[in-house]
């Protein structure tokens, strides 16, 4: 995450926070009129990633900001979030369906009323999404949180950890972020649920958003290895979400989408093929977590973002 700011151990926790927060914003904001325009899907990619980041930090970053702070503006992230989440979907399974491998024999013109499904859908997603950056809603809350970053809290009328220094908040955040993720992967197999492999993918995120946001606070080549570990399991898992967001489409597109017998092959072929990768990515998982979750990762982490 290439950043124009540099934090210091010293600095104060509210005043680094906002700092981090009024980058993250420009990011969303700097992808409003490509994500409107629709010419380029990178931009609502980025649009998300500074949400997720955002939304990390106000849930993550706890006794920073007074809690009516967050109860004001975390929902207002949650609603683009959940705004602009079907649309990148369809976008990823768009581009992955263009890869994936049918039978021999098989008419690849029967694909083009499952393209047609997912375009359309799409389409309709994002209209939403336009309809929602467009809103006096979004235009309101923008104005309101741009208002907050610029303010800062009056002497004994601060949150208690506001006047703490950034090093003594983000350290302890980090560690029990890396302890959430090993308790809720701890016996995982290739068996586990999907649901529990899509909490962990999310665990990891925050987790690798903290490492990114603090890395000048602690050695930059130890932060680089835990975050390029991370890059490596969320790439598994994100993966792995991306199989079961395309097998849900599929399967109800077979279902509503009255398809001929031919595009009903080219269904079960994809499902098939997706389902093969989804084992794939279960096997990988539980080698590259392993890792993760070793004595030796484990010691580094404390030795790392041990405060005391």
């Amino acid at each position: 995450m290439k950043r124009p700011y540099t934090l210091s151990r010293d600095d104060r926790a509210d005043a680094s926070v906002r700092i981090i927060l009024r980058f993250l914003f420009d990011e969303l904001q700097s992808n409003v009129a490509g994500v409107l325009e629709d010419e380029d899907i990178e931009h609502l990619h980025d649009f998300r990633v500074a949400i997720r980041r955002i939304r990390t930090v106000l849930s993550q970053i706890r006794g920073v900001f007074a809690p009516t702070v967050v109860g004001r503006f975390a929902p207002e992230f949650k609603w683009l979030g959940t705004a602009t989440g079907p649309c990148r979907d369809l976008d990823v399974t768009l581009l992955d369906l263009e890869g994936y491998p049918l039978q021999p024999g098989i008419d690849e013109s029967a694909l083009a009323p499952v393209q047609l499904f997912l375009e359309t859908r799409r389409e309709g997603e994002h209209h939403r999404i336009a309809a929602a950056l467009e809103s006096a809603r979004f235009r309101l809350f923008a104005e309101e949180w741009r208002d907050f970053l610029s303010t800062t809290y009056r002497p004994g009328a601060e949150p208690p950890s506001a006047p703490a220094t950034i090093f003594e908040v983000a350290g302890p955040r980090i560690l029990k972020a890396v302890n959430r993720i090993r308790k809720r992967g701890s016996g995982v197999d290739t068996d586990a649920p999907a649901a529990t492999l899509h909490r962990l993918r999310i665990d990891g995120k925050k987790l690798r958003y903290l490492l990114e946001f603090f890395s000048d606070l602690y050695p930059r080549a130890t932060v680089s290895r835990f975050i390029e570990e991370l890059k490596q399991l969320q790439d598994i898992l994100g993966e792995f979400n991306d199989t079961q967001v395309q097998l849900a489409l599929l399967e109800t597109f077979a279902e509503d989408g009255m398809p001929s017998s031919s595009t009903h092959a080219v269904i079960d072929t994809l499902l098939d093929v997706i389902k093969e990768r989804e084992r794939g990515l279960r096997t990988h998982f539980t080698k590259r977590f392993a890792l993760f979750a070793s004595d030796e990762s484990r010691r580094l982490y404390t030795r790392t973002f041990k405060t005391r």
